[in-house]
């Protein structure tokens, strides 16, 4: 039940775009994860938008600033990631943002763009009001579970 939250100042992208990056977020993050892109699978990816007002973004303690940040945390179970699917997933979706934002990747425009990851242990995340949502969860993950649930 990975989640993704995307906060950003109001007009940096309009809604057409952020709906753009949070799908592309979506299936970066399941490709890292090595979820297989089903309706099953897609059916337990979640994602939100925050839209603060623009002088609510704040750069040096400031609100005076040209170009927006963008701040996205994935939550996500622990143990499912490597450092290197960590740093691919900082990677693409700093490149997916500015791609979004209509802005070339480079070192400066980058910065702009933070993304921190969040293991959650399985005794931490309730979903309905217990934990037993992760077998549910990696059962859909795998092909036995798939064609178990098909049957």
């Amino acid at each position: 039940m990975p989640w993704i939250n995307l906060t950003l100042r109001k007009g940096a992208l309009n809604k057409t775009q952020q709906h753009e990056v949070m799908a592309r977020l979506t299936s970066a993050l399941m490709w890292w994860e090595k979820i297989p892109d089903t309706p099953a699978a897609r059916k337990v990816m979640k994602g939100w938008v925050y839209e603060v007002e623009a002088d609510a973004d704040y750069h040096g303690g400031r609100p005076e600033h040209e170009a927006p940040f963008y701040f996205l945390e994935v939550r996500i179970p622990a143990h499912r990631l490597s450092e290197l699917d960590k740093r691919g997933i900082m990677h693409d979706f700093t490149q997916i943002v500015l791609d979004g934002e209509g802005t070339a990747l480079t070192l400066e425009d980058a910065g702009r763009v933070w993304v921190t990851i969040f293991e959650i242990e399985e005794q931490d995340w309730g979903i309905g009001g217990h934990t037993d949502w992760l077998r549910a969860y990696t059962s859909a993950l795998t092909p036995e579970g798939r064609a178990g649930r098909a049957s």
